[in-house]
């Protein structure tokens, strides 16, 4: 029996939260569709998902018109803490002499992730540092800082990562003290590769004048991310509501009763019921098939699948609180 030919597949968002400016509005698409690209070019060669869903989020942190990496938003106290992270759900198989045939035995799953980051240029990278040369799946500050730069990751000055835009979106909070930002911006990737692996990646500047020393969900495993051996997800959204409704965890869990479409939407609206929040999602399973929703004002995806073509959506929320398909 021949082991089944699995087609790549890969899909990335560029955040969940308001409409952004029209004037940004064409920058932003083409930005996202050449990450994808990029991360694509990894799985047509017949690379790792591991590989392709790091390259496409390397890709938007180095973008100053998404909250990651260059871009990040600040906290009140004017400086940038960045968290990011990595899980990979990676198949093996032996073979049973007596019948010759290949059968998949276990999943082998690995995750690295950072927290309140400031001076290095592309956290994702870093995760997976920590994911491949640490016993450990979750490090902060300066200690993963100092494990960057033993490994070489390229570093930068704190004030090197702050865009005149986000700038100008930390004096607005500011001036509006107490008022939540709807400008969420993370970025997240997930990918199945031609062996049936899945990985998740997801990265963030946080939320515009947040308190400092805050973390998010993006590198919290189940919460902002998720990879099984059925599929893996990258959440965006109102962090605190994602960690208390571990909404990718979730989110995965339903696949094995469910599409990914309608894991999608029911891991939505099930975060909505229990906390009102705003947040989007992507999905893959380990068969290439995508689900995505969101219940914010705007969401934008790219995607890439066989045959090979490469789209960009702009998705419509749902209806929060209908009945579930």
């Amino acid at each position: 029996m021949h082991k089944p030919i699995i087609k790549p597949a890969l899909i990335a968002h560029g955040g969940a939260g308001r409409r952004v400016p029209v004037s940004e509005r064409a920058e932003r698409q083409r930005a996202l569709v050449a990450a994808v690209e990029g991360g694509s070019a990894i799985l047509r060669e017949g690379g790792s998902a591991a590989d392709a869903v790091s390259r496409t989020v390397v890709a938007l942190e180095d973008h100053g018109l998404f909250n990651a990496g260059f871009g990040s938003v600040l906290t009140l106290d004017g400086r940038v803490e960045m968290d990011a992270a990595l899980m990979v759900a990676e198949l093996s198989s032996t073979l049973n002499a007596n019948v010759n045939i290949r059968k998949k035995t276990a999943t082998r799953v690995r995750a690295g992730g950072v927290v309140l980051v400031g001076r290095v240029r592309n956290p994702i990278l870093l995760s997976r540092v920590v994911m491949d040369r640490t016993p450990h799946v979750l490090m902060a500050g300066r200690a993963a800082e100092r494990l960057a730069r033993e490994a070489g990751l390229r570093m930068c000055r704190p004030e090197q990562l702050v865009t005149d835009r986000a700038r100008n979106r930390w004096l607005a909070t500011l001036q509006a003290p107490g008022k939540v930002s709807r400008q969420h911006g993370t970025v997240g990737a997930v990918a199945v590769d031609q062996a049936g692996n899945v990985a998740a990646a997801t990265s963030t500047g946080g939320v515009s004048g947040k308190m400092a020393g805050r973390i998010g969900d993006s590198a919290l495993i189940g919460a902002g991310l998720f990879a099984a051996a059925n599929g893996a997800a990258s959440a965006t959204g109102t962090g605190e509501a994602i960690m208390k409704s571990c909404l990718c965890r979730e989110a995965v869990a339903l696949l094995t009763g469910v599409g990914a479409q309608r894991a999608a939407v029911r891991a939505i609206n099930v975060l909505y019921a229990s906390t009102g929040a705003e947040a989007g999602l992507i999905m893959i399973d380990s068969r290439a098939r995508f689900g995505y929703a969101h219940n914010a004002e705007a969401m934008e995806i790219a995607l890439f699948a066989h045959p090979g073509e490469i789209r960009h959506l702009v998705l419509d929320p749902i209806a929060v609180g209908a009945s579930q398909p």
